[in-house]
C-alpha cells in the first residue's frame, strides 16, 4: 500500500470505510506520518458508528437508527471523500491546508485533528449526503425528517467518542495532551461536543442545498460556498495561539516520557472491528 493506493480508495460501505482506514493507518504509522492523527480519530468515530450499526458492546439489543441502511451506505461516501483527499486538488484548501500542517514533524496533535475534522464534516460531509439521498425523496417531507433523525444520531454517536479519542491520542503520539486535558478539566470535551453538533447541523442544511442545486453552476456555486467556508474555517484554527501551549506541554512531556509513536504498536490501537459485531446479528 503507497499513497496512491490509498487515494484511490472508494469505499461503499462502512465495513469497507473501516478496512481503508486500517491501511491508512498502517501506512501513516509506518512512515511517521502525522495524517495518522485525523485518521486515528476518524476511525475511532466510524467505529462507534459501526458499533451501534451491529448492536455491538452497550448497544447490544438496542436500535439506533430509523434506516441503517442509508447510514450503511453514507459511511462508504464520506470515506471515499476522505481518501480522495490525499491527492486532493489545489482548489480544496481546507484539505491542503489541514495535509500541509501534518507534513510539519513537531505540529500540534490537536491542531491536525481540527483541521482533518473541519476539512472533513464542512467539505465533504454535505456532498456524500447528497450523493446519498435519492432526488426522488427531496420532496417527500415525511422521509427527510427520517434522514434527519438518523444524522442527528451519528451527532450523538460522536460525541460519546470525544474523551476516548483525546484519551488515544496522548497514548499513541502526545502524552502533553492528557496534562492539558487534566488542567481543563470536562470544558474540553464540552467545547468538542458543541462544535460537533453546531457545525453537523449546519452540514444539513448545506446538504439539502446542495443535492436540490441543479447540474452545472448551481452546483458549483454550492460546492464552493463550502469549500470557501471550510478554508476560512481552517485558516482561524492554524492561527490559533492555544497550539504554542500545546507544543510547549508536549515538549517537556517528550522529555520524561517516550517516544509514542515507536513505543505503541499499530495493532494496540486499530483492532479488527470486524470482531465487534455480535455474533449472529443479522447482516446489513
Amino acid at each position: 500500500m503507497d499513497i496512491d493506493e490509498l487515494a484511490s480508495l472508494r469505499p461503499k460501505n462502512i465495513e469497507e470505510a473501516l478496512d481503508g482506514m486500517q491501511e491508512g493507518l498502517e501506512f501513516f504509522q509506518k512512515e511517521r506520518d502525522r495524517r495518522a492523527i485525523f485518521l486515528q480519530l476518524y476511525y475511532m468515530m466510524t467505529l462507534e458508528v459501526y458499533r451501534a450499526m451491529h448492536g455491538c458492546g452497550t448497544y447490544k439489543g438496542t436500535r439506533t437508527f430509523l434506516d441503517r441502511d442509508w447510514i450503511y451506505r453514507l459511511s462508504g461516501l464520506f470515506s471515499s471523500l476522505y481518501f480522495a483527499s490525499l491527492k486532493a486538488p489545489a482548489g480544496d484548501r481546507a484539505w491542503c491546508l489541514a495535509h500541509s500542517v501534518a507534513e510539519k514533524r513537531g505540529s500540534s496533535v490537536v491542531q491536525n485533528a481540527l483541521l482533518g475534522i473541519n476539512a472533513h464534516i464542512n467539505f465533504d460531509l454535505p456532498r456524500a449526503i447528497a450523493a446519498n439521498l435519492d432526488p426522488a425523496e427531496l420532496p417527500d417531507y415525511k422521509v427527510m425528517q427520517r434522514r434527519k433523525f438518523d444524522h442527528d444520531q451519528v451527532n450523538a454517536l460522536l460525541v460519546r467518542t470525544v474523551n476516548p479519542v483525546q484519551k488515544v491520542l496522548a497514548k499513541n503520539y502526545e502524552p502533553g495532551i492528557a496534562v492539558v486535558d487534566l488542567a481543563m478539566g470536562r470544558l474540553d470535551e464540552r467545547a468538542c461536543a458543541w462544535l460537533l453538533r453546531t457545525y453537523r447541523q449546519q452540514v444539513w442544511w448545506n446538504a439539502l442545498a446542495f443535492a436540490a442545486a441543479a447540474d452545472g453552476e448551481p452546483q458549483t456555486i454550492v460546492r464552493s460556498k463550502l469549500e470557501s467556508d471550510s478554508f476560512q474555517l481552517a485558516e482561524k484554527l492554524t492561527r490559533s495561539p492555544l497550539w504554542r501551549v500545546e507544543l510547549a506541554v508536549n515538549s517537556v512531556a517528550r522529555r520524561l516520557l517516550a517516544d509514542r509513536w515507536a513505543a505503541v504498536p499499530l495493532e494496540h490501537r486499530c483492532h479488527n472491528h470486524r470482531d465487534e459485531a455480535t455474533p449472529g446479528a443479522a447482516p446489513v
